[in-house]
């Protein structure tokens, strides 16, 4: 599995050209059996902006997978390594299980 990394910053600045940047590098991503996967492990410096990316490549990504039907339930795009703080702000907007798949509200997070 190959994984295409974010840059360091993600923020309000950035973000819709990192939008452009990645959904274009993630389009030939992936492979019948495995989804694209995006590394975020240098991420270091964003805000709220860097979930709407997320979410929106992850919505993207559905969209073309199911031919523009809805409705599959695995992700169409696998985050590996997110920061701490991103996890939080993901939770602290409710999209957490959507991008991480983190527990739900009122279980107790795994151990990192």
């Amino acid at each position: 599995m190959v994984a295409l990394t974010v840059p360091e910053r993600i923020d309000a600045d950035n973000a819709t050209a990192m939008l452009a940047s990645l959904t274009e590098a993630l389009a030939g991503a992936g492979t019948a059996t495995e989804p694209p996967t995006l590394d975020l492990a240098p991420l270091a410096v964003f805000d709220s902006s860097a979930l709407s990316l997320l979410l929106q490549l992850e919505r993207g990504l559905q969209a073309v997978a199911a031919g523009g039907e809805s409705g599959g339930t695995s992700p169409a795009l696998v985050l590996l390594n997110p920061p701490a703080k991103l996890q939080e702000l993901a939770e602290l907007y409710g999209v957490a299980g959507l991008l991480f798949g983190a527990p739900a509200r009122g279980e107790a997070p795994q151990a990192e």
